[in-house]
């Protein structure tokens, strides 16, 4: 009797106990871009379903990841202790689509992804199965804003129906203009900017037959050229796609760097893509070897030299010592062993631009890497409307100690410009050493001398003249600069292509597009304005 008693009493607490764990409470953590293990960022709510548990949660502060944890801890930051009630993806940083289960894993030290930035979500937590899922319905149509050079929150320029795969959006579509963005759901007055934000969708440049993330943001989607386009966008994995079988982009989306590592190889290279411009490329790369080669693609085999031929990129000789922050004048066709100052046991780390508009590749990086006394050139900006501080529109050389000659090219008329002494990765650390008028937008005439100063707020140049390509001197030393007409010699060189837009940036360096936004504060042509 006592053994039967005992037996019915440990399978009692037994089921006290499931119950007890299926029925934990429930948190999440990160949501409001605050990770403090002490404090829920939201709390989902018990269903009907026992451990089952439901709640809205709102994403906010920039906020796209969270946790999900059965209990808090008594200190703001014991990860440790956490980590016994935490439950994660996978993988790190797994992004869930709407309406599709995702399984947890208990005691897992990562996090969820949900697909948009402060967005707001229905999540759904299920501890029998161990699933979690977004919840939502999406909507019958989504928009285009833009399209048909009309910006309008409250009139669409194309209504894009969902196709028979919920959640996935396809039409053909003709843009009259080079700019659009996506949108969930129309504004109500054709003003109503701040109302829209949270349905709007952008991101920068989109690039053509490849698929592109939705973000959602007030930049702008952009698009190398007008056409006809078969648009895809998918709600689910927040990607847009444009496609156009007859497409050809004047410039790869890659370029390729082979030895990086010591082998050099056909059919191997680090790829650095295009992102803010098409055509040109930039990133950090680490060199652990003195001698690289660049390309525009890979070969099948290591030895697959010839297959890439036409794809090379060099110098007019077969060797050339590429040293930072000087630049490389490159030429199309021509296979050339660079070479740097690395080894495997003393690694160079730079951040590269290669402009294949120009053919002019530039390595730059830190202040340990920029040169004591006079820098070895200057660079231009502006002088396309495109105020980037990590591509130059022209380059000056040093012709003597501190005085320096180039051309500069200005694709408006009346057009302004700024001189740099050095490029880098945001714009405190090129404006440090910037050369500054008198004021921003100050006149700079032809045939006379400008003068600059090396201290102050940072500004450009308004040319007083019309388009055209002129001859420019700068003396370090006296804090002039000229501007005069630029002889003839009877040879031509290929312009940029005109980018007539301004571009705008975040104060942490983050491109925004080139649509002015409807508020805050913003950079641009390197200072903050606010709207």
């Amino acid at each position: 009797m006592m053994k039967n008693l005992l037996h019915i009493f440990m399978v009692t607490f037994c089921m006290m106990l499931m119950t007890i764990t299926v029925q934990a409470q429930c948190y999440i953590i990160g949501s409001d871009g605050s990770w403090h293990t002490n404090v829920a960022s939201a709390e989902l709510q018990a269903t009907g379903h026992e451990g089952v548990y439901e709640g809205v949660v709102a994403f906010s502060n920039g906020s796209q990841y969270f946790t999900v944890v059965t209990k808090l801890t008594e200190n703001d930051n014991d990860w440790e202790g956490l980590s016994l009630y935490r439950y994660g993806p996978e993988f790190n940083d797994e992004m869930l689509t709407l309406n599709t289960p995702m399984t947890m894993y208990a005691k897992k030290d990562a996090s969820f992804m949900v697909p948009a930035v402060d967005g707001t979500y229905r999540i759904r937590v299920d501890f029998n199965t161990n699933k979690i899922t977004i919840l939502g319905n999406f909507p019958k149509q989504v928009y285009l804003i833009g399209s048909n050079g009309e910006f309008k929150p409250n009139e669409a320029s194309e209504t894009i129906a969902m196709s028979e795969t919920e959640g996935v959006y396809k039409a053909t579509v003709n843009f009259e203009d080079l700019y659009f963005f996506v949108l969930t759901q129309l504004g109500t007055t054709e003003d109503d900017w701040t109302g829209i934000e949270p349905y709007r969708y952008g991101g920068g440049t989109a690039k053509i037959n490849r698929t592109n993330r939705l973000n959602r943001t007030v930049q702008t989607f952009t698009i190398p050229e007008k056409g006809s386009y078969d648009v895809t966008i998918d709600l689910r994995n927040m990607t847009i796609l444009l496609y156009n079988a007859t497409y050809v982009p004047e410039y790869p989306d890659a370029i390729y760097l082979h030895g990086l590592d010591g082998n050099i190889a056909a059919d191997k290279g680090e790829a650095i893509e295009w992102s803010e411009v098409e055509g040109v490329y930039t990133g950090w790369v680490n060199f652990c070897s003195k001698q690289f080669n660049i390309s525009t693609a890979l070969a099948s085999t290591p030895d697959g030299w010839e297959e890439i031929s036409d794809k090379r990129i060099g110098t007019a000789t077969a060797t050339c010592d590429v040293e930072t922050n000087l630049t490389v004048n490159l030429k199309k066709g021509e296979w050339t062993n660079f070479f740097v100052d690395a080894s495997e046991e003393k690694s160079l780390y730079v951040y590269m631009t290669l402009d294949l508009r120009n053919n002019r590749m530039t390595f730059y990086g830190n202040d340990e890497n920029y040169p004591t006394g006079y820098p070895k050139e200057l660079y231009l900006l502006g002088t396309d409307n495109a105020w980037l501080f990590k591509i130059p529109t022209g380059v000056l050389s040093a012709t003597d100690e501190g005085k320096y000659e180039g051309d500069i090219t200005f694709t408006t008329d009346n057009g302004q410009f700024a001189i740099l002494q050095r490029l880098g990765m945001n714009w405190d650390f090129v404006n440090a050493k910037r050369l500054n008028p008198n004021f921003d937008g100050a006149l700079a005439n032809l045939n006379e001398d400008i003068s600059f100063f090396t201290t102050g707020d940072a500004g450009a140049w308004t040319f007083q003249g019309s388009a055209g390509t002129y001859a420019i001197s700068v003396d370090l030393k006296s804090n002039v600069i000229r501007i005069t007409e630029k002889v003839p010699s009877g040879i031509t060189s290929p312009m940029a292509t005109p980018i007539a837009k301004s571009y705008f940036y975040d104060l942490n360096g983050r491109y925004l597009g080139t649509k002015a936004p409807q508020k805050g504060i913003v950079v641009v042509k390197g200072k903050k304005i606010a709207f």
